[in-house]
């Protein structure tokens, strides 16, 4: 029996054990796509405890792989624990459904949430790359501090980029982590290198769940890479986020030869693979 079948089974403790299973790899693309489907699925009809609880921490696991749609059956679970909170915290996505208010150094305006549940105190960036913050929701007439995939409410936005808004203009929630992880994909070795030191450039700026995403998709990266300028970036950045690299990573990095590293490449690896648990691990 294959994992997907194994996470749609009838016995709650084969379905939980799967799910752990995802949890404990890194997957290369076509795979997250197929697992998070299915553990969308599951987690949306999951009666157990024990066994949803497995299958939302799996799919922080292969979160790029979840679909706008899979992210608005997501939003139906109620209550959501906290981990499904934050990854829908993160998936946001607004867009612009009224002409633009300003109010002094902010702005008024009507949006339409078209992915994830963003929250009040939420960054977003526009299309011009400015940042905005999300200071209040209204939900008819009344102020809530979530707005969910689907729904229309009046909000203020404050920040460099609030006055330059335009109807019709879609705001995401932080999405530099989505796209550092799409770009280390790129064909082009100067674009992953570019990720890589992106992903590397400002290592506070990260969350752990974030952290954890990006230190996946630059071991994945790594042990595929061809090009060796690529390859010290994507490890020099698993380096300055070594304190979000998890044991599915480091046993993905295992995998590397050594001895065909170029030799100057080798001490990168040799730091990464160092025993002690990755909480261990001092922040550079």
């Amino acid at each position: 029996m294959g994992l997907t079948e194994q996470l749609l089974h009838p016995d709650p403790r084969r379905r939980e054990g799967a799910a752990r299973r995802v949890s404990a790899a890194v997957w290369d693309p076509g795979a997250e796509g197929e697992l998070a489907g299915v553990l969308v699925e599951a987690a949306c009809t999951e009666p157990d405890p024990g066994a949803l609880e497995a299958q939302l921490g799996a799919l922080v696991a292969v979160e790029a792989g979840i679909s706008d749609l899979g992210l608005q059956r997501l939003g139906q679970l109620w209550p959501a624990p906290p981990v499904l909170e934050r990854l829908l915290a993160r998936s946001g996505r607004l867009q612009i459904s009224a002409p633009v208010t300003p109010s002094g150094s902010a702005a008024l305006t009507v949006v339409r949430c078209l992915r994830g549940v963003p929250r009040s105190g939420s960054r977003l960036r526009t299309p011009d790359g400015v940042w905005v913050v999300l200071e209040r929701i209204e939900l008819y007439g009344r102020a809530v501090d979530r707005l969910d995939a689907g729904s229309t409410a009046r909000v203020l936005l404050s920040g460099d980029g609030a006055h330059g808004l335009e109807e019709w203009d879609r705001l995401d929630v932080d999405p530099r982590a989505r796209e550092y992880v799409r770009l280390l994909l790129d064909p082009d070795p100067r674009v992953r290198s570019l990720a890589a030191g992106g992903a590397a450039g400002r290592p506070d700026a990260w969350d752990a769940d974030a952290g954890r995403r990006l230190c996946a998709a630059l071991a994945r990266a790594a042990v595929a890479e061809s090009d060796p300028e690529a390859l010290e970036g994507e490890l020099h950045a698993l380096l300055e986020l070594g304190h979000f690299v998890s044991a599915p990573a480091l046993a993905l990095l295992r995998g590397l030869e050594r001895t065909a590293l170029p030799p100057a490449l080798r001490p990168y690896l040799d730091d990464l693979l160092d025993e002690r648990p990755p909480g261990d691990r001092i922040r550079r």
